[in-house]
């Protein structure tokens, strides 16, 4: 119990904090969240996952490992998605937004920051991998199921062609593969700029949670909360047996599989025409509760 609560109060305590003063700013100011997300997703995002990736000491092994890891536990939990929107007789559309909310996490503005607070550099360049790989999964797969077959692989390629992070961990595998060297004041610039990329994410979390306003209730919301914050972890522990995965790989996949349901889906949601209040629920209740059980996830690795 005594970790539970050191690992609510001094991990996640402090990410709940900030990303309060995000919405406190939204609340007050009126601050809009869409430049801010801007110079996130186009420039410090990547210049953390280029600093994270080209400057760590992980084994290229391990990175596809840990990438297998990211991709088998996404795909995983939107097979057990699709199977109890079966059972939960969810139409077209529903199916379609039940296995969006439940597939894609938060992994990071809230995912990296907690396993930064938690392991330091070495949670943090583990957990880049399973944000890049999820990343990619989302303008991929996640746009195939949003659109409900309405968008082709090309057009989804092309979306991916978009995302600078994916250019970045591009750069980040040559650069590490090869062993190229970096400049010093640009990698210094790079690294300054993707450190700045965590705390302004969970600004902007904070803001975006003030602006949701969901209105009806669904029956598929309980469900897939509970699916994504039990779920999850369950899950993460299944792929990291089957995978053999040990330490401190083992422990920053399964806490990013425990994560709450990305923000991002609110974007999928207002683009491809799925219910937009009823993913804002599902984000909102996802994060509200995913303290205390990201707190035992923890707790119950003992890392």
């Amino acid at each position: 119990m005594n970790v539970f609560f050191h690992v609510l109060t001094q991990n996640i305590l402090p990410i709940m904090l900030v990303a309060s003063f995000g919405y406190i700013l939204r609340r007050r100011f009126d601050i809009h969240t869409g430049s801010l997300s801007t110079v996130v997703f186009n420039i410090l995002s990547p210049c953390l996952v280029f600093s994270a990736l080209a400057m760590s000491e992980l084994r290229g092994d391990e990175i596809v490992e840990l990438a297998g890891f990211s991709a088998l536990a996404i795909l995983v939990i939107g097979g057990l998605a699709f199977g109890l929107a079966r059972l939960l007789h969810l139409g077209r559309i529903e199916t379609a937004t039940f296995l969006v909310v439940t597939m894609f996490v938060n992994g990071g503005n809230y995912g990296l920051t907690l396993l930064q607070l938690r392991y330091g550099d070495d949670g943090l360049s583990r957990g880049v991998v399973y944000y890049v790989t999820s990343t990619v999964m989302v303008y991929t797969l996640g746009v195939l199921i949003a659109s409900m077959g309405r968008v082709n692989w090309q057009d989804a390629l092309k979306r991916m062609a978009r995302l600078p992070a994916v250019y970045a961990a591009v750069l980040a595998v040559l650069v590490y593969s090869l062993r190229i060297t970096v400049p010093a004041p640009l990698m210094s610039g790079i690294s300054i700029a993707g450190a700045g990329a965590i705390p302004m994410m969970l600004l902007i979390l904070g803001m975006q949670i003030a602006d949701m306003k969901p209105e009806e209730s669904t029956r598929y919301v309980v469900p897939a909360v509970a699916l994504r914050l039990i779920g999850g972890p369950l899950v993460g522990l299944a792929v990291a047996a089957l995978l053999g995965l040990q330490g401190v790989g083992r422990s920053t996949m399964i806490i990013e599989a425990a994560m709450p349901t990305a923000v991002i889906t609110l974007i999928l949601a207002s683009e491809f025409g799925l219910p937009s209040s009823s993913v804002a629920r599902i984000v909102v209740f996802s994060t509200l509760v995913s303290p205390l059980t990201i707190a035992t996830t923890v707790t119950i690795l003992g890392l």
